[in-house]
């Protein structure tokens, strides 16, 4: 083996299951003058009319506003890690999912949907992984069973598929359809035994999938 490659290599177990002041006024009313008596004719004097009375205006304090305190906004979280539900080997997180999270991804994803669509068609096994380190590419190498007739709780071999899938950074999550060349049956699985995450670049095409069938 190359030094300048390396490889983790997992080995799996068959399985079955396939993805919200008022202002206030001071009145002083003026005490009027008394008119001043004739002693031969009385003359009526106006009485001095009252000064107009003065008001008070307090002024209002204008109010100031409370300086608005800008929040900080915190940073997204980092993914869990390692990831829940996932087994582990070297530096190789790997899982089965269920359906409903191949179909959520699938969701935001329009090749991974593309290829989601083609198991309708076709028996398809489902697959994420991830590494620590990060792979310039993976390989997965499965077998493609289905139940022997003849021995109960057995298995015949009717294919083996190849699979390789693009580049991902370190803790990076692939979801990966594993299709193979066997028209769909409930009975047909497609079970990864090997994983590889590359360190060194290839000349084959990625992402591709090669069914041998037997």
């Amino acid at each position: 083996m190359e030094r300048s490659m390396r490889r983790k290599t997992l080995v799996f177990a068959l399985l079955l299951a396939l993805i919200p002041s008022q202002s206030l006024a001071a009145t002083k009313s003026p005490t009027p003058t008394p008119s001043p008596k004739a002693t031969a004719k009385a003359t009526a004097k106006a009485s001095p009319s009252a000064s107009a009375k003065p008001t008070a205006t307090k002024k209002a304090t204008p109010t100031k506003k409370p300086a608005t305190k800008k929040k900080s906004l915190a940073p997204s979280p980092s993914p869990k890690w390692p990831p829940a539900g996932y087994k582990v080997m070297d530096d190789i997180y790997y899982r089965t999912p269920s359906v409903e999270i191949m179909m959520n991804v699938a969701a935001g994803n329009s090749a991974l949907a593309k290829a989601v669509a083609a198991c309708k068609e076709f028996s398809c096994g489902r697959l994420q992984v991830a590494s620590l380190i990060g792979c310039v590419y993976w390989e997965i190498e499965s077998k493609v069973i289905t139940p022997n007739p003849d021995i109960a709780g057995s298995f015949l071999t009717m294919g083996m598929l190849r699979t390789l899938a693009k580049k991902s950074l370190p803790k990076e999550i692939v979801t990966l359809v594993l299709p193979s060349g066997e028209l769909y049956s409930g009975t047909i699985a497609v079970v990864p035994t090997a994983i590889t995450c590359h360190q060194d670049a290839t000349t084959e095409t990625v992402p591709s999938n090669t069914y041998l069938r037997r």
